[in-house]
């Protein structure tokens, strides 16, 4: 049952009614389960998709709580409840570092950003600290999140420490380079040392990364610390 529901597309209504066939033959299906809500978390309908991700976690909480966490930051932005789960991924046995469905973050990444959203920025800064040092020493640098330096030099520009927010840009760039919003904070953080000369220079290379696009982007939702031209604009004006 399970393989016909996958030769039909997503949340059509033969997708979904042989996915409910396979539970009724195999109720401890976690995976049918879970896939049972993705149409509804993607429509907006979280309510529904609680229901069945609910039950997913129940029966697979190693595979799927992470999953629940990562959603509920995502895309319903229950910051709480998010770091709620993250923090319990966090307890459960693990042989990899937990990530989110579409390997974009790390537990640690989204827990970090979960705090800062709640305005906790000491929490928020030890969770990147996670996220970034003690991944390199224990997984592998390889590990890191594509953007994760970027995140923990926004937190340390909203918190005024500048310098150190530019030593993380610059290893983004090496992690990841030629990003807009890597030239677009470097510019924050330059105005915020009060050296417009350089600021200017890197909201003018925002800027022209964005014009070819060069920046984040999610089929879905809006990213975290996503910038856009209107405020590359008002930084130039």
């Amino acid at each position: 049952m399970y393989n016909r529901a996958d030769s039909f597309a997503q949340g059509s209504f033969k997708s979904q009614l042989y996915m409910d066939s396979a539970i009724r033959i195999c109720p401890d299906f976690s995976y049918a389960w879970r896939e049972l809500g993705v149409p509804y978390l993607k429509r907006g309908d979280f309510y529904t998709w609680r229901k069945y991700i609910d039950k997913a976690v129940a029966l697979n909480p190693s595979t799927y709580l992470i999953i629940r966490g990562w959603c509920r930051f995502k895309f319903v932005r229950d910051y709480e409840g998010a770091l709620q789960d993250l923090q319990n991924v966090d307890t459960l046995p693990k042989y990899i570092l937990p990530r989110s469905g579409d390997g974009y973050w790390n537990v640690y990444t989204m827990a970090a950003l979960c705090q800062q959203q709640l305005g906790n920025y000491a929490e928020a800064l030890n969770y990147f600290n996670l996220a970034l040092d003690t991944v390199v020493v224990k997984y592998g640098y390889h590990q890191t999140d594509m953007f994760g330096y970027l995140y923990r030099a926004v937190l340390k520009i909203q918190t005024g420490d500048y310098n150190s927010a530019l030593e993380d840009l610059d290893l983004q760039e090496k992690r990841c380079n030629n990003y807009m919003e890597t030239a677009y904070y470097k510019g924050l953080a330059w105005q915020g040392m009060h050296n417009q000369e350089k600021a200017s220079q890197y909201f003018k290379e925002a800027n022209r990364l964005y014009t070819e696009g060069y920046h984040f982007s999610d089929p879905y939702c809006e990213m975290p610390q996503a910038v856009y031209i209107s405020d590359i604009k008002n930084k130039l004006n």
